[in-house]
């Protein structure tokens, strides 16, 4: 838990179950150690200034994201669809990805 205490974004319960489940499934002992965490919580943890990262994050609660779709169709096709990298590189949710992706009918998978 010491990880999700350093983890710079919030995880919702359904994340961090999820989080839970994966390190379980992949843990060979007793114990669940860092790397049976998923690397989307791995790769933060020495994270302290989001902001410095991630240059699409609102500066405010109250503010909108300067995601774009052509934004995101960019960062799609830069890592070849793969919605992972491209919640990383922004600093965002793989579900939050699928949201928009959604909202802006955007395919799940790289057009032809």
């Amino acid at each position: 838990m010491k990880t999700q205490g350093r983890y710079s974004h919030t995880l919702n319960v359904r994340e961090l179950e999820n989080a839970v489940e994966h390190a379980f499934v992949l843990c060979n002992s007793d114990k669940i150690n860092l790397f049976d965490l998923p690397v989307e919580i791995r790769q933060f943890d020495f994270l302290t200034e989001p902001e410095k990262f991630c240059p699409l994050l609102p500066e405010k609660k109250s503010d909108k994201s300067l995601l774009s779709k052509e934004i995101l169709l960019d960062l799609l096709f830069k890592y070849d669809w793969n919605k992972a990298a491209v919640a990383r590189h922004i600093c965002l949710s793989r579900a939050a990805i699928w949201k928009y992706m959604k909202k802006w009918d955007i395919p799940n998978e790289k057009p032809a």
